[in-house]
């Protein structure tokens, strides 16, 4: 056994220190706007254990596990300094930049005494030439598993629960207007509006890791046949307060303050109001639309997994579960928010016409297959797939038939006398 006051164990432990203190900065110093100090408690107390945890550890492990652990908690730190690292370079320091570039440093510290450690002791602890070379060349399988199957989804995680907001800049053009609205938490909510010149209006939600910047090209197409328009940041991104993650947990309070905008406005028929729903933006919408019944008409381009539940529903236990498992606990325990229903279900409460758009032939169509059978029986629900095509890309790598097939479904039930009424159901 190694000695425990070695110089392992001090750069272990001044470089988790330094990553933990980032990881409070982001919990409760710079959590941002919007944010309430208790939301990243339990993140913040994870923080904690895995610190005092490793630290404890560290000095009593043999040279292996204590490069696993090196590696591991390293990783992570890295990840989430990477964050930082985006940011800065889009919109210089600002909030929890400096500690997040600290515990970047930390991260590839750690990383370095990982690969360092088995050099250093190399050949300790063995008793035969077959047992060290045993070691060597099952170490490096073990590490790439864990990196693959543990590691990496829960860098992941941390990436989904702490991607932070980026300049949002000036509208598309003149004929937009710059609105805030509150979703129905109360947390404030900037976007987008272009008014409508049919009487009809469509609000258009992005994916998990963009903001309205990413709608725009689907808005010019639904403006340019006389829909109003509202495109806005999600919670979390752009311009807008709160605390995001990239699968849209807690969205549907969002969309809740959107329809409530539109419904407010003097050009907008509120029989006539549908939805196009990017990516995550997608899976939310189809949460909202099975628990509001005022949405005349949906269109998902990219649907896919909302929740861990949505992806084993679809692949069962196959390998693919563990990275999936890691990443949603991961985010889960990061962020206020706790994901839906599993979408499969939410479909066959829905009684919203749906337009279900999906790409390629792999795991998006498959999802989409499972939703379009789990459909209402008597509700309008297509499921058009475009075997060529990348995600939510049909509109540039297609755009005459995504055109045609997008205008003319909302065309058919946002028309005048078509829409029913809206019946709302509370939240």
């Amino acid at each position: 056994m190694i000695r425990r006051a070695d110089g392992e164990t001090v750069v272990f432990a001044a470089a988790t220190t330094v990553g933990l203190v980032h990881g409070l900065d982001d919990a409760f110093v710079h959590r941002g706007a919007g944010v309430g100090a208790g939301q990243y408690a339990l993140a913040a107390a994870l923080a904690l254990v895995v610190w005092a945890a490793g630290i404890a550890a560290f000095p009593r492990l043999r040279p292996g596990l204590r490069s696993v652990l090196a590696l591991g908690v390293g990783g992570l730190a890295a990840a989430n300094g990477a964050v930082h690292l985006m940011h800065l370079r889009a919109d210089g320091v600002a909030g929890g930049d400096p500690t997040g570039l600290l515990a970047l440093a930390a991260g590839l510290v750690l990383v370095g005494l990982a690969a360092a450690i088995p050099w250093r002791h190399r050949g300790e602890g063995a008793a035969s030439a077959p047992r060290r070379w045993s070691a060597r060349l099952l170490a490096p399988v073990a590490v790439l598993l864990g990196a693959f199957l543990v590691v990496g989804p829960v860098g992941m995680g941390l990436f989904g629960a702490h991607k932070g907001r980026e300049a949002v800049g000036a509208p598309p053009d003149g004929t937009y207007a710059e609105v805030a609205f509150r979703a129905s938490d109360g947390v404030r909510l900037a976007g987008w509006y272009r008014p409508s010149r049919n009487g009809a209006a469509v609000l258009v939600l992005h994916g998990g890791g963009s903001d309205r910047r990413g709608s725009v090209r689907h808005a010019r197409m639904l403006t340019s046949h006389g829909y109003g328009v509202l495109l806005w940041d999600a919670r979390g991104r752009g311009e807008s307060e709160g605390a995001g993650n990239d699968y849209g947990w807690g969205w549907t309070k969002d969309v809740a303050g959107a329809m409530s905008f539109l419904h407010g406005r003097p050009d907008v028929d509120p029989r006539r109001i549908g939805a196009l729903g990017l990516s995550t933006g997608a899976d939310v919408l189809i949460q909202a639309a099975a628990e509001r019944h005022d949405l005349a008409a949906l269109v998902t381009d990219g649907a896919a997994a909302g929740s861990f539940e949505d992806w084993h529903r679809l692949r069962g236990d196959d390998a693919g579960a563990i990275p999936g498992f890691f990443l949603f606990t991961t985010l889960r325990a990061l962020t206020p928010a706790a994901p839906g229903p599993p979408l499969e279900d939410l479909m066959r409460r829905m009684r919203t016409p749906t337009l279900l758009v999906s790409a390629g032939r792999a795991d998006e169509r498959a999802f989409n297959v499972l939703y379009d059978r789990a459909a209402r029986p008597g509700t309008r629900v297509e499921h058009w797939n475009l075997p060529r095509a990348s995600h939510t890309r049909a509109i540039r790598q297609a755009p005459a038939a995504y055109e045609q097939r997008v205008i003319g479904f909302l065309g058919a039930h946002l028309r005048p006398g078509r829409a029913r009424a809206p019946e709302v159901v509370p939240e």
